[in-house]
Parts: structure tokens; C-alpha cells; sequence
């Protein structure tokens, strides 16, 4: 009896990727105000589609105070070391909407699709099996370490998860070597899932994610081009 084959959830893995990519890169690599504010806009309304206000009113708060530092506070105050201050957190802010962006778009993403998507893209499997099991591995370290954390408070070992950072003995002795050790076994069972599902299997796997374009995926390329343009342009600009 044949497989069912399913849609992919969410975004397409393939649209993910590569617009984020494009956008990252834009971010990174142009330093002007007008991509920065694109940027923020971008962010804020992937946030706000995702159902997390909380983010995106952080990057709308972030955002008006570095415009006002750069267009009221320094005209006022004269370069110097505020100048630098404000240089340094601008910087620091774009690799927060890069962080934040990577998290919406890559959080939708199932190892389903990501397995397709890079077997669409024939990606070589040396690469796309393990980076499959650390799209596994991660979320659940994440979430052994809060697990870690919430029963550290719970005992009264330390009064929050932050207090951590002031403690690294009682941090290594009573989270770091029981993380480690939580990891390596949650290693051998996911090697140990990945040789049941046929992941070491010498013949090509066939997917049961049908990968798919909706509009949302065309509305991101678009917008992820868009970005890039705008980027080339100003680059070429100044």
C-alpha cells in the first residue's frame, strides 16, 4: 500500500531558506537607515502573524529610540563617544532582527520538510542527515536545559534560572554536566531513530511531504527580492 503523501505545514522549506538568506544577508552587509527600517517593518509583521506582540513591540520600541538617538540625541550632543555607543547598538540591533527573523521563519519548519526541500535541492546526504537530526537535536536540549533550570528553582538551589550566571560552580556541577549528559543520550536515540526510519539506507528515500507554493510563499519571495534590490540599490547608492 502507498505512502499518503501530506502537505507541508507552514511556509515551504525551500521559500524559508532562501529568503531569509537574501533578507539576512541585505541586513548585514548594507548599513543604511532605509534597510534597517525595512527591516524592522519586516520583522514586526512576522511577528505579528506568528501571534508573538511581545517581540514585535520590543522592535518597534527599539527601533524609534536608535532613530531618535541618531536624529535628535546626537545633533544635539555632538559626536564623541555617544556617537560610538549608538553606532555599537545599531549594529547589535540588526543581528537581533536577524536572530528574530531566522526564529519565525525556520521555527515552521518540520524535519519532513526540510528533508524534502533539501532532497528537492540535492543537497548530498553526507549534509542533509545530519543537519535533519540537528533540526531534532536542538529543541530538545532546549528543552532538558529548562527542564534543568525549572527544578534547580524548584529545589532551591538558586532563587531564578538567572541567578545561574553569578554561580558558575553550582551552574557546572548542577546544570552543565547534567545537560551534557542528557544530550549524549538523547544523541544515541535520535542515531538510534534515524537507523529505523532508513536514514542509513543506500537508496534514495522517497519523501511523504509534498512540498508545495501557496501565496504566503510567494508573497515572502517577493519581499525577499524586493529587500535584495533595495539592498544592491543602496549599495550602489553610496
Amino acid at each position: 500500500m502507498a505512502a499518503q503523501v501530506a502537505d507541508a505545514p507552514g511556509l515551504d522549506a525551500r521559500v524559508a531558506v532562501v529568503s531569509l538568506v537574501i533578507i539576512n544577508i541585505s541586513l548585514l552587509t548594507v548599513g543604511t537607515e532605509l534597510l534597517e527600517v525595512v527591516g524592522a517593518v519586516i520583522v514586526v509583521v512576522a511577528l505579528l502573524a506568528t501571534r508573538r506582540p511581545v517581540p514585535a513591540a520590543v522592535v518597534v520600541v527599539l527601533e524609534v529610540v536608535l532613530l531618535l538617538a541618531v536624529h535628535v540625541v546626537l545633533p544635539a550632543l555632538g559626536a564623541g563617544a555617544l556617537s560610538l555607543i549608538v553606532f555599537a547598538l545599531t549594529f547589535t540591533y540588526r543581528f537581533l532582527l536577524v536572530g528574530l527573523l531566522s526564529w519565525v521563519l525556520l521555527s515552521g519548519i518540520t524535519t519532513g520538510s526540510l528533508l524534502a526541500a533539501m532532497g528537492w535541492a540535492r543537497v548530498p546526504r553526507v549534509v542533509a542527515v545530519p543537519a535533519v537530526v540537528a533540526v531534532r537535536f536542538l529543541p530538545v536540549v532546549i528543552d532538558d536545559a529548562r527542564t534543568i533550570r525549572d527544578n534547580l528553582v524548584l529545589r532551591g538551589v538558586v532563587p531564578t534560572g538567572a541567578a545561574l550566571a553569578v554561580h558558575p560552580v553550582t551552574a557546572v556541577r548542577r546544570a552543565v554536566l547534567p545537560l551534557v549528559a542528557s544530550s549524549v543520550r538523547t544523541g544515541d536515540e535520535l542515531s538510534a531513530s534515524a537507523l529505523l526510519r532508513g536514514l542509513g539506507c543506500t537508496r534514495t528515500p522517497t519523501s511523504v511531504v509534498s512540498l508545495r507554493l501557496r501565496w504566503v510563499d510567494v508573497l515572502l519571495l517577493v519581499v525577499a527580492v524586493a529587500v535584495g534590490v533595495l539592498a544592491v540599490q543602496q549599495s550602489l547608492a553610496g
